[in-house]
């Protein structure tokens, strides 16, 4: 797999996890039908599959965002090999972002203050 299909895939995997997550929990809610009632069943079943898409698509155009950014170089950080950096983590007394096309940690520099 090639380093952009890697990062691309990396960005936006989790879409439709929450998707299927949003689906599965619909399933399993409108058939406790017994627990809550039929017609309360199949209105949170309904909203737990409307909110599952949802915060799939919102997930599909936070990452669409960041990939256009990256492809315009207004991402802030590159790594080495030219791949977008993940969020800043923090591990073992170091802070570092970890690029989604190599996995390469690339270790926080601090930001200068602006009167420096």
């Amino acid at each position: 797999m090639r380093r952009f299909s890697r990062m691309v895939a990396r960005l936006y995997a989790p879409a439709p996890v929450l998707v299927a997550a949003g689906w599965v929990l619909s399933f399993v809610v409108e058939h406790q039908e017994a627990l809550i009632g039929a017609a309360a069943a199949r209105r949170v079943g309904s909203l737990l599959a409307l909110t599952g898409v949802a915060l799939g698509l919102v997930w599909a155009s936070l990452a669409s965002w960041r990939l256009y950014l990256w492809l315009r170089g207004m991402e802030q950080g590159r790594c080495p090999c030219g791949g977008l950096l993940s969020r800043p983590r923090h591990k073992h007394g170091q802070h570092y972002r970890k690029c989604l096309a190599c996995g390469e940690k690339v270790p926080l520099t601090p930001v200068p203050a602006v009167g420096d």
